[in-house]
């Protein structure tokens, strides 16, 4: 009876997540190294699994006195505050209650392949998003800490939905709508997390796409930080259109691209 089933039968019932309690009870009494080793991983991944589940209802406790009240709560965040060229991109995502966005945290923490893989199943799932672009021209003129609310604000307003509230890491949005600030929301918030991964997924692309243009500066692997290949270009070649002029040491060079 042990051995009803083969170790490559085994491997493939064991791929499933809800396998029968006698089943299991079964192959646990199977004395193969093989069906033990099989076990042994399906057993750690589900664990990772219900660990995963338990974190994602976790990050969604901020969300869902809204969600229970019927009522639409945005989270919005944004990525590129730092570096010397580029914009400032700003997202607001709207999710239903019902989502299944387990994976979904802090972009800085997640591989590239991970973000892309999220962004494809936030945008399957969101009830709206919006991304806004904030030039380094309004990073200049109005300094990089008004610019990202003034661009989180046109996030705001570019949704179809108007939210009930917002969810919004570490910065006061500019809109007359109540908002709660959070530290480090990217890691805290569902929904915010989600907005840090739109917003990086759609500044990074936006940045390959520059390199293309500027090809000395390396954009699409430094995303406009500092890199020595970037500070060495910048000295070399001189500053673009799209290098924040109020930014040192950007404010040094006179020479242009």
């Amino acid at each position: 009876m042990k051995n009803k089933y083969t170790i490559k039968d085994v491997k493939e019932i064991l791929i499933e997540n809800n396998i029968d309690a006698d089943l299991l009870a079964e192959l646990s009494e199977d004395s193969r190294t093989g069906i033990k080793k099989l076990l042994e991983q399906y057993y750690k991944r589900q664990t990772k699994q219900q660990e995963l589940i338990d974190r994602f209802h976790h990050k969604e406790f901020l969300e869902k006195p809204y969600w229970d009240r019927q009522q639409i709560v945005a989270g919005v965040d944004e990525v590129g505050r730092g570096p010397l060229a580029g914009p400032v991109v700003t997202a607001a995502v709207i999710l239903p209650a019902n989502n299944t966005l387990y994976e979904v945290d802090d972009s800085k923490k997640l591989s590239a392949s991970k973000r892309a893989e999220l962004y494809k199943q936030i945008c399957a799932q969101a009830i709206d998003i919006s991304v806004a672009v904030g030039s380094p021209q309004l990073i200049d003129t109005e300094n990089i800490y008004h610019a990202t609310e003034l661009t989180m604000r046109d996030s705001i307003n570019r949704l179809y939905l108007k939210p009930d509230h917002i969810l919004v890491d570490a910065m006061t949005i500019p809109v007359d709508i109540a908002q709660t600030k959070l530290i480090k929301g990217d890691s805290k918030s569902l929904s915010i997390g989600a907005a840090s991964i739109v917003a990086k997924v759609a500044r990074d692309r936006l940045m390959t796409m520059y390199s293309h243009k500027y090809p000395e500066f390396g954009f699409e692997q430094n995303d406009g930080y500092g890199t020595k290949q970037h500070l060495e270009a910048l000295s070399q070649v001189g500053r673009t259109k799209i290098h924040r002029l109020s930014f040192s040491p950007v404010k040094k060079i006179n020479k242009l691209y």
